[in-house]
């Protein structure tokens, strides 16, 4: 339960940053990377050993080359964020978060493109998205 809740009060935040400042807090996604190693070195993530772990941060790891290939048209603070979110709950959970956040963006976008609002290279803050997919997953499991 603390381990959920610690998770959506850093995104919290950092979707908070994204959508006001088009900027995520690294401080706050530190501490948020800090404080599941510390649930993890407690024993408070079950049997997770600490192959796991590395491996929940591929798709973070994932993000932060894609920022760098595309010279940030993502940016490195959603990859910074993804590795934070894979270290609280697993490769797996991370990856259908991450599905649903780009689902949702994905429609989001294609509504405002259709009504106008955005045009095709205006930047939409990925961190909103990516809190609405864990609070779904989250409130489905």
């Amino acid at each position: 339960m603390w381990i959920e809740i610690s998770l959506l009060l850093f995104l919290g935040v950092c979707a908070v940053c994204d959508g006001m400042k088009k900027e995520i807090p690294v401080v706050v996604v530190w501490l948020g990377i800090c404080t599941a190693v510390v649930f993890y070195l407690q024993g408070a993530m079950g049997e997770r050993t600490w192959w796991e772990a590395v491996l929940a941060m591929v798709p973070g790891v994932m993000f932060w080359a894609l920022s760098f290939v595309s010279r940030e048209k993502v940016g490195y603070g959603d990859g910074w964020m993804l590795m934070m979110v894979g270290l609280f709950v697993g490769i797996w959970k991370c990856f259908v978060m991450l599905l649903i956040g780009l689902m949702a963006q994905s429609l989001t976008v294609l509504v405002l493109i259709a009504v106008k609002k955005v045009g095709g290279d205006q930047e939409i803050p990925f961190a909103p998205f990516l809190f609405l997919g864990t609070g779904v997953l989250l409130c489905c499991i």
